[in-house]
């Protein structure tokens, strides 16, 4: 095992929480490597002194002050905001490439007068009983325009 896994695994050690394989092979490093060895020490030492240490009981006022500030119930701001920011920002970033593009066509892009149509309309030629079918087609030069 490399240093680095060791002295993540420390702690585990320590507290005997590694399984038999993991255990014999950090033995083995930690009677090998020095470096290892002393930061074993210094966590042992650590938590020696934690277990050794009295325990901190605090009077039942401090436990009434905090439970006063755990449930206090703090007033929410209200928000201008009714969707979120998020949504706000891309619908008006919508709007600008929409006002953008709608500039390029009018500023840049100058678009030349449109060409008259002009509509002609026929009436029918009703022959009763008539098989045919008349197809009507445009001129070649309109189709330009269409």
């Amino acid at each position: 095992m490399k240093c680095q896994d060791i002295r993540s695994s420390l702690d585990d050690y320590i507290l005997g929480d590694l399984d038999s394989d993991t255990e014999i092979q950090m033995n083995e490093h930690l009677s090998e490597c020095k470096e290892c060895a002393e930061e074993l020490t210094k966590r042992e030492a650590a938590f020696n002194i934690v277990k050794s240490s009295a325990r901190f009981e605090p009077s039942a006022e401090i436990f009434r002050r905090i439970k006063r500030q755990i449930f206090i119930q703090r007033k929410q701001r209200r928000s201008l905001w009714i969707f979120p920011k998020s949504f706000a920002y891309a619908v008006v970033a919508f709007l600008f490439g929409i006002a953008l593009m709608k500039s390029l066509d009018v500023f840049i892009l100058k678009p030349a007068e449109r060409p008259r149509v002009e509509i002609k309309y026929e009436t029918r030629h009703e022959e009763p009983f008539v098989d045919t079918v008349e197809f009507y087609h445009a001129p070649a030069k309109n189709l330009a325009r269409i």
